[in-house]
């Protein structure tokens, strides 16, 4: 029988006896697949904090103390946590600016600029930026960015004494375990998302007012207070707050800078009249800005670009704008923004020089002021624009500045040359010491401008060096992992191969007889000895445990693909016996799978690929089965409205704007749709298109008012939508009952689809009906509507390929002996994969290659949206045809209604009906840090998450009854 592809019924050539065998083979290493797939993406997702977030922390370095006197005796910082620069420095509606103090500072008495943050931009990375001087410590994402993993050094650690007042969540990071220090912060249950949180700000100015009241009736309080060296620090979080739970163009929010510039005002008049002796120094910032939506984590200019306004003892006055201002157009800040960026016209301060820093840069120019030590993890660079210094004293502060970065290198050099048996150094620092002696010789000629450059010159070499060890092992390691992916993909494809295809009958049992006689053992002893050999010189480098995963994980994999290499030759010397056009069809699909997965991958920052994509789906789907099926059964119009409908959500904005009666109106449509389901269900029966998915049974329901139930929960949910969101408009806290009252119609609701009937569609659409009450509750805008469209097209979806079922029946009814030898099939109608099902594994094993380039990130309703998909879905996947489009529709439910790749993307305003008080955990925005990383973990994870969603499915579509036109079955996943 010629067989165009790898068949042949290899079953029938085993003989029957051995068909249970072989499928119970089949069973016992698919299990063991999954267990390995789970550990091995686990493992791999773990390689990013090996490979781009290793801790930057290292100890053992000496204090670099400055040789100048320090301008100032004391240093306020002011920290207004959230505050967007443009939300400061623009007027409002009426021409008024919000922050008039800081504005009189501005053009007056001090220097100021834009701040530039680093992603994550979240509060405790901006602070430890702004307070210890370097970029977080990214293994303090395990623990909510909240616990310090690695202790480091701040300015407060070399300060004779701080004082605090703040959140719980920030002033214990740094003022916890510091003996010289005085703080105090509000209980989490201040932080309440459902208020004006701007009494937050003015509770830390009371503590502070209160405790400088009292000094005057305790004599020790005021000897402390008079001391040099004092940091006081008042983290303001009520822009923040209000920034979640109104969005930055909020009153609320707007108000709430005119609070923190009318502190700002208070604590200096306070102060100034406290010691009368013009030795304070002042920084008001930001730790991060707010997006239009409310969140922050991203690298967005809104989150990044942070107000920054310094004044007072040491710091320069206002300069106005000259042209050479204005000349470096090609050094970026950390957060790649260009350096000299126009200021905007509306700040109306495009006449006073502003001097940008990158976040990092505030803690040298605190230490500076007040004559301290830099932190010793610090890697900003002193901006020299804010001090006012003599030219002598400028270089000496640079230089000390220099060696504290110069010490962290050639700590970072000396432990990784102990541990490294074949040492690469930092060649360009090779002669540092004579760098050195060389700007103490400029010095002492009073060379001051060359002495500056040379140790500017030497600084930047020294953070190219922190990176060059701070990335020493990058390259090992990415490709340590990048075979592991690629063995995984190779290993896959073998078993597909050999578990799911048929070779011709001769070739398999040749093989089957040459694998008998093969010694697998030497594959799995080279295998041994070569993970023994890279052991023993991971442990003489002294490697991380998870280096020594890394490897066995990957030598493993390819241990087992060397186990199949005859196999592997036999299978090449098969295909080399095919005709050409066989070859040059397997290579097109391979082709047309790559381009699929390439418009995959930029569909991570291009939602507008789906709507091209559903446009395009839709016209032609609807085409081809209007030339296999009438247009009077009316599902090629339907196929075609449902995926048009759908292209619309990825047009509209990810940052959904708030609308409440769009959500309400949702509640309709879903009512509609289930009601529309239930009537096809009961009446549509008759179309032997529709035959397949409805209930043919008049046996009684076991519960006949459930479908009411189902659409009274939906209602309820719209009703505790408008009631939740009316008590959070009018400021007001959310009543115990209403929450309760959402978290009871959300979980009850899910519960309810388990006790539905077992007809196909009548169980999707009790499916459909019990996730939406928890969507909807979830749901601030256009998002809820997206469910339903969603729901649409994946029934679309069902009732093309139950046509395309049903169209191949007939057509196999009516085929010769010939025709039919084209398919494999075996019982229960399981067959194998043909040539044409080539393009599905391949896109599977393509998919899987994203996980080297593709992070994870996803917001609760999303989650719900692609639970729902799979449980109306994928329980009903009987073919190997639907995987690639399956595919689409489970990015499409992620990108649907948000931008895949932007971390920042959690919507806090979603929770509301259900919790309106938080420990503020500020997590998962770190893998913004590179969007390639941010990529790969997603894949990572949603390979994991999908089969999970697979366990599942069984729980809800374990007992469908699919109805065919010859005989009853049952499907069971």
């Amino acid at each position: 029988m010629d067989i165009d592809g790898i068949l042949g019924n290899r079953d029938s050539k085993l003989g029957k006896s051995s068909i249970p065998t072989r499928r119970q083979w089949v069973k016992r290493r698919e299990t063991w697949l999954v267990i390995l797939g789970v550990i091995l993406h686990a493992v791999y997702m773990l390689s990013i904090f090996d490979i781009y977030f290793k801790t930057p922390i290292v100890h053992g370095m000496d204090l670099v103390s400055p040789r100048f006197s320090p301008p100032a005796k004391r240093l306020v910082l002011l920290v207004a946590d959230g505050l967007r620069a443009d939300k400061f420095f623009e007027p409002d509606l009426e021409g008024n600016f919000r922050a008039p103090f800081l504005r009189n500072v501005i053009k007056n008495q001090g220097r100021w600029g834009v701040s530039h943050a680093r992603p994550p931009t979240e509060s405790r990375p901006g602070h430890v930026a702004i307070i210890a001087g370097f970029y977080e410590d990214p293994s303090a994402v395990t623990k909510g960015w909240k616990a310090n993993p690695v202790e480091f050094d701040s300015v407060f650690n070399r300060s004779r004494h701080t004082i605090s007042y703040g959140s719980p969540d920030i002033v214990p990071i740094f003022c916890g375990a510091l003996a010289h220090s005085t703080w105090a912060t509000y209980p989490h249950e201040f932080e309440d998302f459902a208020t004006d949180a701007s009494f937050l700000d003015e509770w830390s100015f009371d503590q502070f007012q209160s405790l400088l009241n009292r000094s005057n009736e305790d004599p020790k309080l005021k000897r402390l207070l008079e001391q040099d060296n004092l940091v006081v620090f008042l983290h303001l979080l009520g822009c923040d707050s209000n920034g979640h739970a109104h969005r930055p163009f909020s009153s609320i929010y707007l108000n709430n800078v005119k609070v923190v510039d009318h502190i700002a005002e208070r604590v200096y008049n306070l102060l100034e009249n406290y010691y009368k002796d013009n030795r304070t120094s002042y920084i008001f910032t930001a730790d991060h800005g707010m997006s239009d939506k409310g969140s922050h984590g991203d690298g967005h200019p809104s989150n990044t670009d942070t107000p920054l306004v310094v004044w007072g003892a040491g710091v320069k006055h206002p300069r106005p704008v000259t042209a050479k201002d204005h000349s470096d157009h090609v050094l970026r800040f950390i957060d790649q923004h260009l350096h000299d960026a126009p200021t905007p016209k509306e700040w109306d301060l495009d006449g006073i020089e502003r001097v940008d820093v990158n976040q990092a840069d505030i803690a040298p120019l605190m230490s500076t002021l007040l004559g301290l030590p830099c932190p010793v993890n610090s890697v900003g660079n002193l901006p020299l624009g804010y001090v006012d210094m003599k030219e002598e004293e400028e270089v000496e502060a640079v230089l000390a500045n220099t060696k504290q970065i110069l010490n962290q290198f050639l700590r970072k050099s000396q432990i990784k040359q102990s541990h490294s048996l074949f040492f690469k150094p930092f060649k360009p620092l090779a002669s540092y010491s004579s760098m050195l002696d060389q700007i103490e010789e400029l010095l002492s000629a009073r060379d001051y401008k060359a002495a500056m450059q040379l140790s500017e010159n030497l600084r930047s070499l020294a953070l190219e060096g922190l990176h060059y060890f701070q990335t020493y092992d990058l390259l090992m390691l990415m490709a340590t992992i990048t075979l592991g992916y690629i063995g995984w993909m190779v290993f896959l494809v073998l078993h597909v191969l050999q578990a799911y295809t048929l070779l011709p009958g001769d070739i398999f049992r040749k093989e089957e007889a040459v694998r008998e006689k093969s010694n697998t053992g030497k594959a799995q002893l080279c295998g041994c000895l070569f993970m023994a050999v890279v052991s023993v010189l991971l442990f003489l480098e002294r490697s991380p445990p998870l280096y020594h995963a890394y490897f066995a994980m990957t030598i493993f994999l390819w241990t087992q693909i060397l186990n199949e290499y005859k196999f592997i030759k036999a299978l090449w010397r098969y295909l080399r016996g095919r005709k050409s056009d066989y070859v040059i069809k397997l290579l097109a699909l391979g082709v047309v799978s790559v381009i699929i997965l390439e418009l995959l991958v930029h569909s991570f920052t291009e939602r507008k690929l789906y709507t091209w994509c559903f446009l395009i789906v839709g016209a032609i789907a609807s085409m081809y089965l209007y030339k296999s099926i009438p247009w009077r059964s009316g599902i090629p119009v339907f196929v075609c409205l449902t995926c048009w409908f759908l292209s619309l959500f990825t047009l509209m904005p990810a940052e959904i704007p708030d609308n409440n009666k769009l959500v309400n109106a949702s509640g309709v449509m879903v009512i509609v749709i289930g009601l529309t389901g239930k009537w096809l269900d009961l009446k549509a029966g008759v179309n032997r298109f529709w035959f397949g998915i409805c209930n043919h049974e008049k046996r009684k329901p076991r519960f006949p008012m459930l479908f009411q139930l189902q659409a009274l929960f939906v209602g309820l949910s719209s009703v505790m939508v408008f009631l939740s969101t009316s008590h959070r408009t009018e400021k007001q806290e959310l009543h115990t009952i209403h929450q309760l009252m959402n978290w009871f119609i959300a979980g009850f609701s899910m519960i309810l689809p388990l006790f539905s009937e077992n007809g196909l569609l009548s169980r999707l659409n009790s499916i459909f009906l019990g996730f939406a009450p928890p969507f909807l509750l979830l749901s601030i805008g256009y998002e809820a509507v997206f469910y339903g469209a969603l729901g649409l097209v994946l029934i679309a979806w069902i009732l093309y390929e139950n046509s395309l079922l049903y169209v191949h029946k007939v057509n196999k009814s009516s085929a010769s002996g010939k025709n039919l030898g084209e398919h494999a099939f075996l019982e229960n109608d399981t067959r194998y994969l043909q040539l044409s099902d080539m393009r599905i594994p391949l896109t599977f094993v393509s998919h899987l290659s994203l996980s080297v380039l593709l992070f994870f990130r996803i917001s609760f309703k999303e989650l719900i949206a692609i639970g729902s998909l799979c449980y109306s879905y994928l329980g009903v996947s009987v073919d190997y045809d639907m995987y690639s489009t399956w595919m689409v529709l489970f990015n499409v439910a992620f990108f649907g209604t948000g931008n895949f790749a932007s971390i920042a993307s959690f919507e806090i305003s979603s929770v509301y009906r259900f919790i309106t008080v938080f420990s503020v955990k500020n997590t998962g925005s770190w893998m913004e840090i590179g969007n390639s990383i941010s990529h790969f973990g997603i894949m990572s994870a949603q390979v994991v998450f999908v089969l999970l969603l697979f366990a599942l499915t069984n729980i809800y579509t374990k007992d469908i009854e699919i109805k065919s036109g010859s005989r009853d079955s049952q499907k069971v996943m």
